[in-house]
């Protein structure tokens, strides 16, 4: 069976192969791009389309740019894009049309210019008139009309196009025989806009002028409609370029006596598809083809009319001719496929014919097949439903001890508090640990409050916690928060204020979860309100609505439409890196004003503060009866502002009791959290000096001023992280040596790789033990002495000359390498140079004079100076003990110009005089 159904099917894809067949060959597709719209173009446009049309194999594309330069380039690409054959181009302008020329005759496409060329050879072929001899030809004429002299008026195509430079070229050329012939006055005009608001005024500029020469026809009678209103048309003579037939036009215009002659300028749009096909068919081809002009005057414009009507006539029939074919060829093609539609479909018949009669051999096998494999579904699905109910076993007891953990941090936080608070206000207690203390409790406090914004979290997610409403006035409610912000408030200059109409607003809310909505919402208002900002609450009725608004707004950072987007979402956290919470304050606020039938939104523009909108409906209808609280109420107080970031805390001063720092050594310390920047100050002070940055764009602009000793950096940072920075510190030479050690919350073993790879010398995991900090800080600082060391004992060997090579430790830098390379090749070819300058070996190295003392201090332990002295010195000795040369010649030969001041240098360091190194004195 399977043999009849292919002897079958090769049958009718043989029968469908002879119906296929067709004479027509491939068609050349030509993409032509035009300048411009003009009535010439069309002229030129209808010829190409003609000769496409009668040809067989053909197909064109036309794309007009409407005289711009960008729209043609793109229009070329386009064509390009879609596959053309060939590519026929009137470039609008020629030098910037000529890069997409060349770019596409070196693609292989065949190029033909037509009418206008580019700044370059590289095209196939041009077809055009010469326009240089079309003015040549205006020229002539007028100076034969006018031998006895004229004064002449010449409006110009844009000099920036090939037409426009080369017929003002041949005018002028032909013109210049007859000295009682001269262009008083000539203009460029890009449209009939400009010859508008030119020409009125150039004719009264010459009221002896006789000739007007336009270089279109267009334009000289323009310029005969001007003359004409201003009475001077019959007095003068009006020349164009073009020659175009038909009603209105250049030849009927000189037939009117409206222009004295027009200088025929053939299109050639009928030409330039005879000449892409001898180009593509590998027939002789010119490069340059031009046509031929002639004057056209009122002599010869008659006959030339009528011979253009017959040409037109005859065109129109070929053109019906040709949309008679095409109808024809369309009918073929409908009748063909139609064949073909009947042929495919008997062949379908056939084919699902045969293939039904085999499905229904094997649909009881299939049937088999299926009952199988839906018993194996059945079984797979009570596999995944156990599966699930173990999941969600799994995850309820991930919930369950996630809860429990959470209960269990309430106690030892509490007891933590209780001792805190019995010890704060206490004289029992310096000022040192009167401020730790402080921050002890401070920080309890955010935990706590953390721990009770996990419960509240969870008893929303099981669906736990109730409501209990009693009825409040919203006005005196707002006020009482508001008091507990007002220190803050006032200790930052921050304008808080509410702002209401109402004296009195009656709403039905829970007051205590309601309390931390409004808490939550003002205490991010604050974190992200710079000093000096405000902070406004807004509340207003809308009693037809039947709801009350609460806005709290801010001028601060504010938000992006995509923050803005996802800021109630769970454990979404925005902002900068410095206030960052923990992305449940507003997700809880939201679940909570929804539980009591209100709603909460958000509005912000970054850098121009955030309006937070709660809505909460007027009256009880909104409550069931177990959401209201009926007891008797004297008055409500809210709770202690849970925010423990609004609590003004002593500033940990820097050292013990003022002492000025034990070493020399400057650390930056690079933290945007101010605790912990306030913290490491407190510690380190004692020790070393600090410089300190809160992001990290300014402190890699600390690092690079300052060149500290050893760089402690967050991780997390505002601006470039701390990773980022890392890695910019490591690839500047100013930079490339210092020990850098990075703090971060993030423990994984990637994220630690990360650092190290960066170039970071030690990954610090938070929480940190300080003692562990700064005995590391000291052993890498002591690391970098001993380095320090080796290197002067190893640069000793490099100041013998400049091919000596280095021998430094393993784990010296790739840049620092090579510094030190330069720098001691530099110094062992030019100490000896009496005129060797630190400036111009700063230039050398690249670095400025200050950046190349701390560099060469920070890696070599001594100053410029002290190590090119120092190599002058070794350098002088071994001279003098080869006792070749004289005192005063070995102290010029090593870069001293005074032998007094050399002799008293020397004896400084070796307690000798330098003669003492002569072989006579005994060495």
């Amino acid at each position: 069976m399977q043999k009849e159904v292919s002897l079958l099917v090769g049958f009718f894809l043989l029968l469908l192969s002879g119906c296929g067949k067709e004479l027509d060959q491939d068609t050349l597709r030509i993409g032509f791009s035009q300048c411009c719209d003009d009535p010439w173009r069309d002229v030129m446009n209808r010829e190409i389309l003609r000769e496409v049309a009668a040809s067989a194999g053909l197909s064109v594309d036309i794309r007009v740019a409407a005289n711009n330069n960008e729209r043609q380039i793109g229009d070329i690409r386009s064509l390009v894009a879609q596959g053309i054959d060939v590519l026929l181009v009137s470039p609008n302008e020629s030098g910037p049309l000529t890069p997409v020329i060349e770019e596409v005759y070196r693609s292989g496409i065949p190029v033909i210019l037509i009418d206008r060329k580019v700044e370059s050879p590289l095209y196939t072929a041009y077809i055009g008139a010469d326009n240089y001899q079309v003015g040549r030809v205006a020229g002539s004429y007028v100076a034969d009309q006018h031998r006895e002299g004229a004064e002449i008026l010449m409006i110009e195509l844009p000099q920036a196009i090939s037409p426009g430079v080369e017929r003002s070229r041949g005018f002028r050329a032909a013109i210049a025989a007859n000295p009682a012939l001269s262009i008083v006055e000539s203009m460029q005009a890009n449209g009939v806009e400009d010859i508008n608001r030119q020409l009125p005024g150039m004719l009264q500029r010459h009221p002896g002028v006789g000739v007007i020469f336009g270089h279109t026809d267009l334009f000289a009678e323009l310029a005969y409609i001007i003359a004409a209103g201003q009475g001077r048309a019959d007095s003068l003579s009006f020349v164009g370029i073009d020659g175009i037939p038909g009603t209105g036009r250049g030849i009927e215009a000189v037939e009117d006596g409206i222009l004295n002659a027009s200088i025929l300028y053939p299109t050639g749009g009928a030409e330039a598809v005879r000449l892409i096909r001898a180009v593509t068919n590998d027939l002789p081809f010119e490069k340059e083809n031009r046509l031929e002009t002639i004057v056209i005057d009122p002599g010869n414009a008659t006959i030339l009319h009528n011979q253009m009507k017959q040409v037109n006539n005859l065109q129109r029939e070929i053109d019906e001719q040709v949309s008679r074919l095409d109808d024809l060829r369309a009918i073929y093609q409908s009748q063909r496929t139609y064949i073909l539609f009947l042929a495919v479909s008997l062949l379908l018949v056939l084919v699902f014919g045969i293939s039904a009669w085999r499905s229904l051999q094997s649909r009881k096998a299939a049937v088999r097949d299926l009952e199988q494999k839906n018993e194996e579904i059945r079984g797979n699905e009570r596999a995944l439903r156990k599966l699930s109910e173990e999941v969600n076993a799994a995850t309820q007891a991930k919930v369950n001890f996630f809860t429990n953990v959470s209960h269990e941090l309430r106690t030892p936080l509490t007891l933590i508090l209780g001792f805190v608070e019995d010890l704060l206000p206490t004289s029992k207690l310096n000022r040192a640990q009167e401020q730790s203390v402080a921050h002890i409790r401070r920080n309890a406090h955010r935990l706590l409050e953390l721990v009770n914004q996990l419960m509240d979290f969870r008893k929303l997610e099981s669906g736990s916690m109730d409501v209990r409403a009693r009825q409040l006035d919203l006005v005196d409610y707002v006020r009482q928060i508001m008091s507990s912000f007002q220190p803050t408030a006032a200790r930052r200059g921050i304008d808080l204020r509410l702002i209401t109409r109402a004296g009195e607003v009656p709403v039905w809310i829970d007051a205590p979860k309601f309390d931390k909505v409004l808490f939550n919402l003002l205490s991010n208002a604050f974190k992200f309100t710079p000093d000096g900002g405000r902070v406004h609450l807004v509340l207003q009725t809308d009693e037809r609505a039947g709801r009350v608004e609460l806005a709290v707004e801010d001028n601060g950072e504010g938000m992006t439409s995509e923050e803005t987007g996802h800021v109630f979402e769970a454990f979404f956290q925005g902002g900068s890196g410095r206030n960052r919470g923990t992305g449940l304050g507003l997700s809880l606020s939201r679940s909570l004003v929804e539980l009591q039938g209100g709603t909460i939104g958000a509005t912000s523009r970054k850098g121009e503060g955030s309006r937070f909108t709660v809505h909460l409906p007027l009256g009880r209808d909104h409550l069931t009866d177990d959401q209201v609280d009926t007891t008797t109420s004297v008055g409500y107080l809210p709770a202690e502002c849970p925010s423990s970031d609004l609590e003004e805390l002593p500033a940990l001063e820097s050292g013990q009791g003022g002492a000025r720092a034990a070493n020399p050594e400057q650390l930056l310390i690079i933290e945007d959290n101010e605790e912990l920047q306030a913290f490491l100050r407190f510690k380190l002070s004692p020790l070393y000096q600090l410089l300190q940055a809160t992001d990290g764009d300014t402190g890699l602009r600390t690092a690079l001023d300052y060149t500290p000793d050893l760089i402690i950096c967050d991780v997390s940072l505002p601006g470039i992280d701390g990773i980022e920075l890392t890695r910019r510190l490591r690839g500047d030479l100013r930079t490339s040596h210092i020990p850098i050690f990075l703090l971060t919350a993030r423990s994984f073993t990637e994220q630690r790789l990360e650092g190290i790879q960066a170039g970071a010398d030690a990954y610090l995991t938070k929480p940190f033990n300080i003692q562990l900090l700064t005995a590391r800080i000291a052993a890498a600082l002591r690391n970098r002495e001993i380095l320090r060391e080796s290197f002067a004992t190893d640069l000793t060997t490099t100041a013998g000359g400049a091919d000596s090579e280095l021998n430094l430790p393993d784990n010296v830098s790739d840049l620092d390498r090579d510094f030190l390379l330069r720098f001691t090749r530099y110094v062992a070819e030019n100490h000896g140079d009496q005129d060797f300058n630190i400036s111009t070996l700063s230039r050398e190295l690249g670095l400025s004079r200050s950046q190349l003392y701390r560099k060469v201090k920070a890696l070599l332990g001594e100053s410029v100076g002290g190590y090119v002295e120092r190599i002058r010195l070794e350098r002088a000795e071994k001279l003098l003990a080869e006792g070749t040369l004289s005192v005063a010649d070995i102290a010029y030969a090593v870069g001293y110009s005074s032998p007094d001041y050399f002799a008293r240098v020397f004896k400084s360091k070796y307690d000798v005089p330098p003669s003492k190194f002569q072989p006579s004195a005994g060495n």
